[in-house]
């Protein structure tokens, strides 16, 4: 656009009606999504790139795709290819709606896939899909190097079967589908029937690591044993850690096994800090901010929620600008 019609069209700007500028606002908000969309993409692309197809690096320009990413064509296979290619954003024919379901994730408060889709004109399946591939790439997020002061505990979650047919396979098929181990949980409230007490093995149990440097990490674990608890402690532990726990005698038992110092902490009856300085305050925290981000979720299902204690992570860990981002290096990255 040239000086003088770009002059002409904020001259116009006041004779807009309110509509009409609620309707431009709207239109310059998705042009700017649809930039920084496209130049998160774009950003592969810096230097030589190679062909997915082949392995080659003879590519040059062979126009766009429809959603206006750089297509390359390769010299050697004489296949076309994108940035997207062979990344979680293959098939995304919205990268500026797709980035504002990611920008959403990392917001304060995040929205139902139901009232974002109506925001952005998609259906919520649509969104949900998106989310799932951005919780995927977001897989193992957090530090796997603790060293310090070291808070450890774990965070129970009730099994969630959301989306399982087993019931309904059950009814139609007693025979070869024989019945469930546990009714589902409004069940028990509509027929009155006791939950399971205790720490069940419908408690799903996720373990969660806290330093005063401010690395943070969760990972779901298979069972309550003491096996796989040790292993996580195992891997991501240095040798300098001082490990602050409750009174769970798997900790004790990791400590006295790996010459780990080990403060125990009884949170019923205290003492709550030792010697001023070690307590489990930092992650008791963790686990509130925790349980609040998982509430408006209603209990996602069980085989979602690895991914949903990394996506916990990943806004706990960083600024907005750089969650996002570092999200978008993993999307195109797998």
């Amino acid at each position: 656009m040239d000086v003088k019609l770009f002059r002409r069209l904020c001259a116009a700007l006041v004779e807009l009606t309110g509509p009409q500028l609620k309707e431009l606002w709207t239109a310059l908000n998705s042009l700017d999504a649809q930039m920084q969309a496209l130049g998160m993409i774009e950003k592969r692309r810096e230097g030589v790139i190679a062909c997915p197809h082949c392995g080659q690096d003879k590519a040059r320009r062979w126009g766009s795709t429809r959603t206006g990413v750089q297509r390359m064509r390769c010299s050697s296979c004489s296949r076309t290819f994108s940035s997207t290619t062979g990344t979680a954003l293959a098939g995304v024919h919205s990268p500026a709606r797709f980035h504002e379901v990611l920008t959403d994730m990392f917001c304060d408060h995040p929205r139902s896939c139901r009232r974002l889709g109506e925001a952005l004109g998609l259906d919520k399946m649509t969104v949900w899909r998106w989310r799932q591939k951005i919780v995927r790439a977001l897989s193992n997020c957090g530090a796997s190097d603790f060293g310090g002061v070291v808070e450890v505990d774990e965070k129970f979650f009730r099994e969630s079967r959301k989306g399982s047919r087993e019931w309904v396979r059950h009814e139609r098929d007693p025979v070869n589908h024989p019945k469930p181990d546990r009714m589902r949980w409004v069940d028990y409230k509509l027929t009155g029937t006791k939950l399971p007490a205790g720490i069940s093995k419908y408690q799903i149990p996720v373990i969660t690591m806290a330093d005063r440097a401010g690395a943070r990490r969760a990972d779901v674990l298979p069972d309550h044993s003491a096996p796989p608890l040790m292993a996580v402690l195992a891997r991501c532990l240095r040798r300098d850690a001082v490990l602050c726990s409750d009174r769970d005698p798997a900790y004790d038992f990791f400590a006295r096994q790996h010459a780990v110092p080990h403060y125990r902490i009884d949170a019923k009856k205290g003492p709550f800090v030792i010697d001023k300085a070690f307590h489990i305050q930092t992650i008791n925290s963790l686990h509130d901010r925790f349980e609040r981000f998982m509430s408006p979720f209603r209990g996602p299902a069980t085989r979602n929620l690895t991914g949903y204690a990394s996506w916990f992570i990943a806004r706990s860990v960083r600024k907005e600008p750089e969650r996002i981002e570092d999200a978008w290096d993993r999307l195109m990255a797998q």
